[in-house]
């Protein structure tokens, strides 16, 4: 009797791990049940497509259901909402979200796929119709075709984390005035210092006003349903747009209901072989699971689309009848705002610190190419390393073009337990167009190197 494996969610876990596990077991029948339109997409693209930078909707569509079972296999169902699943009987209830009808299906093996989901604010008024969160192709064609048909000419931000970020600048790129309200002193969180200063001083070149250390209270809703203002406590702000990018959470739910382990951060615990915790046969993958941060050793939540294309691998390969095994992650994050690249890998210096690291901080400005070249712009390099070991924990970049890529250099060197002096003596590439002599991520690793005790 064939194997029968089903998936739910059909973003970025749930079409990888069906895939993998067709690859590994293709006798078996592999279903992927996803509640919306589309399957397999991208959402990191969404903020590009509404500057109009991504002109084609169907750019953005990786693999259709056609697609998908014609080249892997993998029999798509969209519009189906998994509403329960049912360990004892290994069976899950999906309502077909284009009748009404419902119907049971049984599975051999279950993964379950179904993300995260936007943070929400619990305000009168944030359901107005111009209230938007960019989380889902339908959200952002829904947005796109308010920015051509109605053109607003300001819009507040609710959230400065990436992409709060992102947003400010396809909605400036688009000619539309921001405003961006945010709970904390500084956007970026997880960033130091010198890095989120940078960051504040590119958004106010670009005529973003930040407003930090705010907190919206209500929203003002005029007679077409369109929310025309946004509260603090000591101010009004009036707008015909807003974004809510206050960040996302897991979408375990479902899991939860089912008996299925949740941990500390609100995702679906799972073992290192994507094993959800807490029920026999159902694997889980991507961003509804709190996965094991390689650095500290302790699960964290990280909602990555690349952390999340890995670990189904992992749960689909496993499904099939595998034994592969997850080592772990660590935040690696890149964004553009305006003219800046702007990355962040590994732990930041007060992460480090809760995790029983002895963090020291060190920030360098160097040329991202030789000084006399068209072109060189200035970077600002962070790193954070623990002065016991002299491990590198962390880096931020912040500059022009090649501030992204140098920084998975330091990913690299922050995954595989590299140290300062390790990273300092690295052979890197010198060429005038691309590159100085000693490279900032050489310059980078000197100098805190002198922070440190000598071994």
């Amino acid at each position: 009797m064939k194997r029968r494996i089903l998936v739910i969610g059909g973003l970025a876990a749930g079409p990888s791990a069906a895939s993998k596990a067709k690859r590994i077991s293709p006798d078996s029948d592999v279903v992927l049940y996803e509640q919306g339109e589309f399957i397999s997409y991208g959402i990191c693209e969404i903020p590009y497509f509404i500057s109009n930078e991504i002109s084609d909707p169907q750019q953005l569509v990786i693999y259709s259901p056609e697609r998908l079972l014609k080249e892997k296999g993998v029999a798509a169902k969209t519009r189906h909402l998994v509403e329960e699943i049912v360990p004892t009987r290994k069976e899950i209830h999906i309502r077909d979200l284009n009748d009404g009808t419902t119907f049971t299906d049984k599975y051999d093996k279950l993964i379950v796929a179904t993300g995260s989901k936007p943070k929400q604010l619990s305000i009168e008024g944030a359901n107005a119709r111009n209230v938007f969160t960019i989380k889902s192709l339908d959200s952002a064609y829904a947005l796109k075709k308010f920015l051509d048909e109605e053109h607003p000419h300001h819009a507040v931000i609710i959230g400065a984390g990436f992409i709060g970020m992102e947003m400010a600048d396809a909605l400036t790129a688009r000619g539309i005035s921001v405003d961006i309200i945010h709970r904390g002193k500084f956007p970026l969180s997880h960033l130091e210092l010198d890095a989120k200063k940078a960051v504040v001083e590119e958004l106010a070149h670009h005529h973003v006003t930040f407003h930090p250390e705010t907190t919206v209270e209500w929203f003002g809703v005029g007679a077409k349903g369109n929310a025309v203002a946004v509260g603090t406590k000591n101010m009004t702000i009036e707008t015909d747009l807003v974004i809510v990018a206050i960040g996302v959470e897991p979408n375990s739910s479902l899991a939860e209901n089912a008996g299925i382990e949740i941990g500390n951060f609100g995702g679906i615990s799972v073992s290192d072989k994507m094993k959800a915790l807490g029920a026999e046969d159902i694997y889980a993958a991507g961003d509804c699971c709190e996965l094991r941060n390689i650095i500290t050793r302790k699960p964290m939540y990280i909602p990555l689309a690349t952390t999340a294309s890995k670990t189904a691998w992992i749960a689909g390969e496993n499904a099939a009848g595998g034994n592969a095994a997850f080592e772990g992650t660590m935040r690696a994050i890149g964004v553009r705002v305006f003219t800046k690249e702007i990355a962040h890998v590994g732990l930041s210096a007060p992460e480090a610190a809760e995790s029983n690291f002895d963090p020291v901080t060190d920030t360098v400005r160097v040329p991202s190419k030789v000084g006399m070249m068209p072109g060189s712009k200035e970077l600002l390099i962070t790193l954070i390393a623990d002065r016991r070991s002299s491990r590198l924990l962390g880096a931020n970049i912040v500059g022009g073009e090649g501030a992204v890529l140098r920084a998975n250099v330091f990913a690299a060197a922050v995954r595989h337990g590299m140290s300062v002096d390790d990273v300092a003596q690295l052979d890197l590439i010198y060429t005038p167009p691309y590159a100085p002599l000693w490279d900032g991520i050489l310059v980078g690793a000197q100098q805190i190197k002198k922070k440190l005790p000598r071994s």
